[in-house]
């Protein structure tokens, strides 16, 4: 029965060797980097909006949701398009498009720079 102790003992500790406990989760070559690491945790679980990406200097939160709003933007950071011109997918992501790009040249006029990369499709 000693033996089987000693054996039961070796053997998870084997299995464990070359893993971390890291953010919740138990970390080894086969888990996502996402679980391990704290940042890349929060980035995955809970993303910023795409006003959040926006800043400028001298900045507050409250001063950048009022200017997000002023420019077309909901509250939270996300926006919306205008009601499309006609039926269809098309129509709708030349609404969202020209809702993006209202945005852009909204904030960027009010001294905001756009932290991120810049897509069209947003």
């Amino acid at each position: 029965m000693n033996n089987l102790i000693k054996f039961s003992t070796l053997f998870c500790v084997c299995g464990l060797i070359g893993c971390t406990i890291g953010n919740g989760h138990i970390c080894g070559p086969q888990t996502p980097q996402a679980y391990c690491d704290r940042e890349a945790y929060e980035r995955l679980m809970h993303p910023k909006t795409i006003g959040m990406y926006w800043e400028k200097p001298l900045m507050t939160a409250d001063s950048w949701r009022a200017d997000w709003v002023y420019c077309g933007g909901r509250p939270n950071g996300s926006y919306s398009p205008d009601k499309p011109d006609g039926p269809g997918d098309a129509a709708f992501h030349a609404a969202y498009k020209k809702k993006a790009h209202h945005l852009w040249s909204c904030m960027n006029s009010k001294g905001y720079h756009f932290t991120e990369q810049w897509s069209s499709d947003w």
